[in-house]
């Protein structure tokens, strides 16, 4: 048995590890450690509390594949959902799809019993995504952000290069020889929107 992550994983591979030593499968060990990292409010890349888009949306990617079968479950740009691991899980337990992404991931969400979070950034992340546009937009474009026609020429300015990595990654395998790898991520922070809706 084993199971290893990134170093933002620490905060969970402990968790991963009881898991596995109690005879649990390498799946549950991984979604078990990722979901630890995604409720960890120190972690702004990862879950909860993570930098958010160029707008102020908090969107989450997640995947997991059981190395046995090859099923692969993963969410892409979700809003309003801590848990995207254990949503890309049910992706993959529950439908013949491999990815769902935006509005349909939480539609899923709801489905599936998932709870809606209508706050996913505190006010310290808001305020210093605030802060960091403003250094290089002037008010008129600030404010009038979502509405604009180029906001691909703003990514690149906005986009901080000391806050581009923090995907956790973590990798098990069970008392059976199961393999399970999963990630989780809030992507860059200040990236551009997905507008799927």
């Amino acid at each position: 048995m084993i199971i290893v992550g990134s170093t933002n994983a620490e905060v969970g591979i402990e968790r991963g590890m009881d898991i596995l030593r109690n005879g649990g499968s390498a799946m549950d060990a991984v979604e078990a450690t990722i979901r630890l990292v995604e409720d960890n409010p120190e972690d702004h890349t990862v879950g909860f509390n993570s930098y958010p888009n160029l707008l102020g949306e908090l969107q989450l990617d997640a995947s997991i594949m059981d190395g046995s079968t090859l099923e692969t479950g993963a969410v892409a740009a979700m809003s309003g959902y801590r848990e995207a691991i254990s949503i890309a899980r049910k992706v993959k337990d529950v439908l013949p799809h491999v990815l769902l992404a935006g509005a349909g991931a939480e539609r899923f969400a709801k489905e599936m019993g998932f709870e809606h979070q209508a706050r996913m950034v505190t006010e310290e992340i808001s305020d210093l995504r605030v802060e960091r546009l403003k250094e290089d937009m002037s008010p008129e474009v600030f404010s009038g952000l979502a509405s604009r026609s180029d906001l691909h020429q703003w990514v690149r300015l906005a986009t901080d290069p000391e806050k581009t990595g923090g995907t956790v990654n973590v990798l098990a395998r069970d008392s059976r020889g199961n393999l399970c790898t999963g990630v989780s991520t809030s992507g860059w922070a200040w990236k551009y929107p997905w507008q799927g809706r």
